[in-house]
């Protein structure tokens, strides 16, 4: 299976792990020389906050992928790619997390994706539900989930 596109699922917390997810993504995006696709799902409500917190008023208010590229994570890891020379682009959309995360996936032809997140105990999951699993389980392509301080760095590789 050749690797063409990457989707990376950028949540409202991934600017504190940047770092795991930027060496996620170089480590298959370089060799490989597929694009990126940095993506934001923002619920209807987040949308709303986001352009009230940007000063937007409602006779203008940016789309989605332009909300998107104004948030500290997406911005941190388009530096990132433009530095290595990988191809990106972000978008951003408006929906439920785990099935517009799957749908925009599908829309790109996303070959890989790629979920970040904390670890979390079994009973933390009852409770609160795991978008990531249920994306995990319905993507229609492989998902590399990168959780906060665990993937490895080449300082740390054998």
């Amino acid at each position: 299976m050749a690797l063409e596109t990457l989707v990376v699922a950028v949540g409202p917390n991934d600017d504190t792990r940047t770092k795991e997810l930027t060496e996620a993504i170089l480590d298959i995006a370089e060799p490989t020389g597929a694009s990126v696709v940095l993506l934001h799902v923002f619920t209807e409500r987040a949308y709303n906050e986001g352009l009230e917190e940007a000063g937007f008023t409602d006779e203008d208010p940016p789309s989605a992928t332009e909300l998107a590229g104004r948030l500290e994570g997406i911005d941190i890891l388009a530096a990132e790619l433009e530095a290595a020379g990988v191809p990106y682009e972000i978008r951003g959309s408006i929906g439920t997390e785990g099935e517009t995360i799957i749908q925009e996936t599908e829309a790109v032809g996303g070959d890989l994706l790629y979920l970040s997140g904390r670890k979390r105990s079994p009973t933390g999951k009852a409770v609160f539900g795991s978008t990531s699993h249920r994306i995990m389980m319905n993507a229609g392509c492989p998902v590399l989930f990168v959780r906060e301080g665990v993937y490895a760095t080449d300082e740390n590789r054998g």
